[in-house]
């Protein structure tokens, strides 16, 4: 398995894990859950109820790619960007985390 865009090895380092890629999978879909409830979090504050109610439908249901670019480029135009600031938050704690552990 290759390391996801936006992870680097410093963060499998930090636990233990870059010499084991067997684990890697479960390590990045925990990271990966643990950055999208952050970016829903952060959506729920930008949105008003019955837009959020719309984005979860969106990304619950089989909708389209298109209908979801649609609705993100219409209601929350920084998305790409805030999931970037969750990638970067989620390596620097996980990190900071790491570290005071040793």
């Amino acid at each position: 398995m290759d390391v996801p865009e936006g992870f680097n090895l410093d963060v499998l380092k930090a636990f233990g894990l870059e010499k084991n890629p067997e684990q890697w999978d479960e390590f990045f879909a925990a990271a990966g859950e643990a950055i999208m409830l952050s970016v829903i979090r952060r959506v729920e504050r930008q949105l008003p109820k019955e837009k959020m109610e719309e984005f979860l439908r969106l990304f619950e249901a089989p909708a389209t790619d298109e209908e979801k670019g649609g609705f993100l480029d219409a209601h929350i135009p920084n998305f790409a960007a805030l999931i970037a600031q969750e990638v970067e938050r989620f390596k620097t704690t996980a990190l900071t985390k790491a570290h005071n552990a040793v």
